[in-house]
C-alpha cells in the first residue's frame, strides 16, 4: 500500500478548507489545514509535505509572500496557488506564478476530480524527478569508483624501476577515461609500452579501455617476453577488438624499449608519434622520419599489422621519450584555438634541459594552463620515460607515503649524508628535517592515502656550499611563502597559518637555509629546502 500524499492547505476562508477536506480524505491523503500564514509556516517547518495549496488573497501575509517564505525553506516543494481572483488583461498574476517551475495555478471553482487529478499528477511527476536524481547520484558514485579502478591500471605518476624513470601526467575529461598506458617489464632492461586512446568518451570507452588492459595482461602472461614485438601486440589487440564486437576503435603506439642496448622499436597505429629529446645534444630527435605507420586498431575488421611498418632506431643514453594522447593537442584557450605540438615540444625541451625530473610532465601542463590553454576537450595522458642515470652529485628516490617508510628513508639519508660529508651534525639535521616534513605530508597532507600508486618523490643533491632537498607530492594545496624564511616571527606566522595541514614550519625553518614552494598544474607540490654546510660543522 502506497503512502498517503501529505498536503498542506492554507486559506483564510473556512468553507474552502472544508471543501478541501472533503476532497482529500484518508487513506489517499494526509491533509493539514491552516487559516493564516504564520501558523502555516510553523506547521510546514515541522513536517515534510509533498505539496502545498495556497490561497492568494489573504489578510496580512498574502499567498505570494507566504510562497516566498516557503521557498526559503524548501525551494523545490510543489505549490498550487488557488484563487477566485480574475487576472488582469496582461496576465500579471499568471506570469508571477509561472516564474517558478514548481508552482502551479488552479481556480477555486474546481471540481473534486479535477483537483485530485492535478495533485496526483504533480506529486507523481515530482517523485519521478526525485528518483531520477537519486539514480544519477548513485550512478555518479559508480562512475567515481570506476575512475578510481581505472587509475590502478596506469603506472604511478613517478616511478623508478630497473634503471628507468617514468613520469606521468594524467587527467580524464570526465571521471572515467578511454586513454591507456601500459608499461610492462619484459626481461633484463627491456620494456613493453602501449599508449592508446579509445574513440569517443564516457562509459563505453572506459569499459573498452579496461578490457584492452586485461587483454594486454593475458598477452604478456602467455607469450615468451623475448618474442613480443610491436606488430604482435597490435594484431593481438585487433583480434580482441573484433571478438568483443565493439564499435569503438583505438589509436595506439606499441613499442619495445631496450635500455641496455639503447634500442627503440615501435609501430604507430594512427597515434601521435613519440617525441625524443636528448639533454646532451640539446635537441629533439625525429623518431619517425619516414612517417611509417598503420591505421587504428579495430577501425576495420580486416587490418593486419606487419614488421614492415615498424620503426627501429638507436637512442642516446640520456634520451627522454615523450608520448601523449591527443587530449594534449586538443587543449584550447577559447580565443585562438589549440597551441600546437611544435610549441608544446619547446616546453618539453625547456623542462628537460638536464634530465627527466619528477615534475617535468606537470611543468609542461602548468605552462600550457598559465598561457590560457585550459579548456579540456578530451582525456589527457602525457608520459615521459628515460634511463635513470647514476649521478655523483645527487640521487632520486620514491617513497611510499607510510610513516614506517618515511622513518626508514630518513635514517637512510642520514647515513648517506654522514658517508658523503663526514658531518654528523649535518646528517642529523637532514634526518630531522625529512622526518618532520614527510611525516606531516603523510599524516595531514595527502588527500587520498588510498589512491592508486601513492608516492612521494625526493631528489637529494650535494652542492658546493649546501645540500638541496626537493620533495614532490600529489597533495592538497597549502600556502607557503616562496623563498627563504628570514626570521622566527615569519616562521611562527606561517606555522600558525598552516597548522591545519600540520607542517611544523617553525622547526623546519631552524634547520634550513631556505625554503621554496611551487604547485604545478594544480596537482603536484614541489618543496625545496637547502641546508648549509657552514652552519653544521662538527665541533
Amino acid at each position: 500500500m502506497k503512502d498517503p500524499i501529505k498536503v498542506l492547505a492554507v486559506d483564510d476562508e473556512e468553507y474552502m478548507l472544508k471543501i478541501q477536506r472533503a476532497c482529500m480524505q484518508k487513506p489517499d491523503f494526509d491533509l493539514e489545514t491552516c487559516s493564516d500564514a504564520m501558523s502555516a509556516m510553523a506547521v510546514f517547518k515541522g513536517e515534510n509535505f509533498d505539496i502545498v495549496l495556497l490561497d492568494i488573497v489573504m489578510p496580512g501575509i498574502d499567498g505570494f509572500e507566504l510562497h516566498s517564505l516557503i521557498r526559503n525553506v524548501r525551494p523545490d516543494v510543489p505549490i498550487i496557488m488557488l484563487t477566485a481572483k480574475v487576472d488582469d488583461i496582461n496576465g500579471t498574476m499568471l506570469q508571477r506564478i509561472s516564474k517558478d517551475k514548481n508552482t502551479y495555478y488552479q481556480s477555486k471553482s474546481f471540481k473534486k476530480d479535477e483537483l485530485i487529478s492535478k495533485i496526483n499528477g504533480i506529486v507523481s511527476e515530482r517523485n519521478t524527478e526525485i528518483e531520477k536524481q537519486r539514480y544519477f547520484r548513485e550512478m555518479e558514485k559508480d562512475v567515481e569508483l570506476a575512475g578510481e579502478v581505472q587509475r590502478t591500471m596506469f603506472p604511478s605518476w613517478d616511478s623508478i624501476y630497473r634503471g628507468t624513470r617514468l613520469c606521468l601526467y594524467y587527467r580524464p575529461y570526465m571521471k572515467i577515461t578511454g586513454d591507456i598506458l601500459n608499461f610492462t617489464h619484459l626481461y633484463d632492461d627491456t620494456f613493453l609500452m602501449l599508449m592508446g586512446d579509445i574513440s569517443g568518451h564516457g562509459i563505453q570507452s572506459a569499459l573498452c579501455m579496461s578490457a584492452v588492459n586485461y587483454s594486454m595482461a593475458t598477452l604478456t602472461k602467455y607469450v615468451r617476453p623475448e618474442n613480443v614485438t610491436p606488430q604482435m601486440v597490435l594484431n593481438h589487440l585487433q583480434a580482441f577488438m573484433n571478438n568483443i564486437g565493439s564499435e569503438r576503435y583505438m589509436t595506439c603506439i606499441a613499442a619495445i624499449i631496450d635500455f641496455k642496448n639503447r634500442r627503440l622499436t615501435f609501430q604507430n597505429a594512427g597515434h601521435p608519434d613519440f617525441i625524443m629529446y636528448s639533454p646532451s645534444l640539446g635537441a629533439t630527435i625525429d623518431t619517425n622520419p619516414e612517417r611509417k605507420g598503420s591505421i587504428a586498431v579495430g577501425l576495420t575488421h580486416e587490418t593486419s599489422y606487419g614488421d614492415e611498418d615498424n620503426v627501429s632506431m638507436g637512442f642516446p643514453g640520456d634520451a627522454i621519450l615523450f608520448a601523449y594522447t591527443d587530449g594534449l593537442t586538443d587543449l584550447q584557450d577559447g580565443v585562438n584555438g589549440t597551441y600546437g605540438i611544435s610549441s608544446i615540444r619547446e616546453f618539453m625541451e625547456a623542462f628537460s634541459r638536464n634530465s627527466l625530473q619528477a615534475s617535468t610532465t606537470f611543468k609542461i601542463m602548468d605552462a600550457l594552463f598559465k598561457l590560457g590553454f585550459n579548456e579540456i576537450k578530451d582525456d589527457i595522458a602525457l608520459v615521459a620515460i628515460s634511463p635513470h642515470l647514476p649521478d655523483e652529485s645527487g640521487c632520486d628516490y620514491t617513497i611510499k607515503p607510510m610513516l614506517s617508510e618515511v622513518d626508514k628513508f630518513a635514517q637512510r639519508m642520514c647515513m648517506a649524508v654522514t658517508e658523503r660529508t663526514h658531518n654528523d651534525t649535518l646528517a642529523a639535521k637532514v634526518e630531522i628535517l625529512m622526518s618532520e616534513f614527510l611525516n606531516n605530508v603523510v599524516v595531514h597532507g595527502l588527500e587520498n592515502k588510498n589512491a592508486p600508486h601513492p608516492v612521494i618523490s625526493a631528489h637529494i643533491e650535494f652542492r658546493k656550499d649546501d645540500i638541496l632537498l626537493a620533495f614532490y607530492d600529489r597533495d592538497k594545496r597549502w600556502n607557503m611563502q616562496s623563498g627563504g624564511i628570514d626570521n622566527d616571527r615569519t616562521a611562527d606566522m606561517l606555522n600558525s597559518a598552516c597548522a591545519e595541514s600540520g607542517r611544523g614550519l617553525s622547526m623546519i625553518k631552524k634547520l634550513t637555509s631556505s625554503i621554496s614552494r611551487n604547485r604545478y598544474a594544480d596537482m603536484l607540490n614541489e618543496t625545496i629546502f637547502t641546508v648549509s654546510y657552514d652552519e653544521t660543522k662538527n665541533p
